[in-house]
């Protein structure tokens, strides 16, 4: 499944108790999170043409960044990033056909998030 602005990227059913980490890598603009879950193969999301990412620590994770996006990725809406992001960027050819801010919340690993065309599971 492809994530624009369409359903969130639900994470295969798993017991949150047997999560261990989370792993991010970048290349080529484009980043792959796989999510290390106990007796499992990793659960990887690859994201689109990433523009900008952030990690924030689950102390630091307001309430409303949890729910709605608690071991899945979704489309933030009304994201004040994004639109920062889309004004300051002066290029005159894009590397993008459009931009998505999504974010992921893997308990104690904390908050994910990219602006990027899309995402989808691997």
């Amino acid at each position: 499944m492809t994530l624009a602005s369409a359903d969130p990227i639900e994470l295969p059913p798993f017991d949150t108790g047997e999560y261990e980490d989370c792993e991010l890598q970048m290349a080529a603009g484009n980043a792959v999170l796989a999510v290390h879950v106990i007796g499992q193969d990793p659960i990887r999301v690859k994201f689109m043409r990433v523009r900008w990412h952030r990690f924030t620590s689950v102390y630091a994770c307001p309430a409303e960044w949890v729910s709605g996006y608690y071991f899945k990725v979704a489309v933030v809406y009304e994201s004040r990033e994004l639109e920062n992001h889309l004004r300051a960027d002066q290029a005159s050819v894009k590397q993008y056909k459009e931009l998505h801010h999504f974010r992921i919340f893997l308990e104690e690993a904390g908050c994910h998030e990219f602006l990027a065309e899309s995402a989808h599971a691997l």
